[in-house]
């Protein structure tokens, strides 16, 4: 298969969604930005890939940390697409948990995608051509009580990257949000969220989820949700007044 993109700069590329993207993109021959903390996969995983793949230790609920990416944004000749994948979640009630780490979730899933896109944005505008895909989920779509700054966040991201779509059109660049569900990664783990109940037909591999995600923003879609199980809890989240999305959200 011929590249679709010529450079990518992946977040959160050392594991799940990520690392998923960089494994298609780099068999197709993209050349690759990987970024995380762990200095230690993204090495293992530019061994394995060789070729020009960078890496860069980034630790994005940073202020350095996203300088750091900022810069290998501008710095690059020819980064044509942009993957915010690093994302963050807690399960706690708000009040019974550490606000500092609830906010480095706003920090890494709101403050460094704004930073990023706008990087990219105003990189890509000249070449009037490239890609942005935000990582959202479909927690966006719904208040959900012990995972609310989770969110609000992933909420923004849609919120956000649909309104990007729009303003960049005219310029040739296109931004895509993704909003998957249920995804087999360490996500869960480190959230702390309980998935002993969900089925799983509800499921998807990381890989489902980024084969969708990129072939939807290569076709310029605003809006992605992998899986028709996804579409329909979308549809059906939308159609119900909020007070009832809030209380059934809270039963899991």
């Amino acid at each position: 298969m011929m590249a679709r993109w010529t450079r990518a700069l992946v977040t959160g590329a050392s594991s799940g969604i990520g690392e998923a993207m960089a494994r298609q993109l780099h068999a197709e021959g993209t050349e690759l930005v990987l970024v995380a903390r762990s200095l230690d996969k993204l090495t293992a995983l530019a061994d394995e890939f060789g070729g020009d793949t960078q890496v860069l230790q980034a630790d994005l609920t940073t202020p350095s940390g996203v300088e750091r990416t900022v810069g290998r944004i501008r710095e690059e000749p020819m980064i044509d697409l942009l993957v915010n994948n690093a994302g963050a979640g807690r399960t706690a009630a708000f009040a019974d948990d550490d606000v500092d780490k609830q906010v480095a979730q706003i920090d890494l899933n709101v403050t460094a995608v704004v930073h990023l896109a706008h990087a990219a944005i105003t990189a890509m505008r000249p070449r009037r051509t490239g890609t942005i895909i935000n990582i959202s989920s479909v927690a966006g779509y719904s208040p959900v009580p012990n995972t609310g700054v989770y969110g609000a966040t992933k909420a923004f991201v849609s919120s956000f990257s649909q309104a990007l779509y729009e303003e960049e059109r005219p310029n040739g660049v296109t931004v895509t949000a993704v909003a998957p569900g249920f995804t087999r990664t360490d996500f869960q783990d480190e959230a702390e969220f309980d998935t002993s109940g969900i089925p799983d037909f509800l499921w998807q591999s990381a890989e489902q989820v980024a084969t969708v995600a990129l072939e939807g923003a290569f076709k310029g879609k605003a809006m992605v949700i992998p899986g028709a199980h996804n579409k329909a809890l979308v549809g059906s989240i939308k159609g119900l007044p909020t007070s009832v999305q809030r209380r059934l959200a809270g039963l899991f």
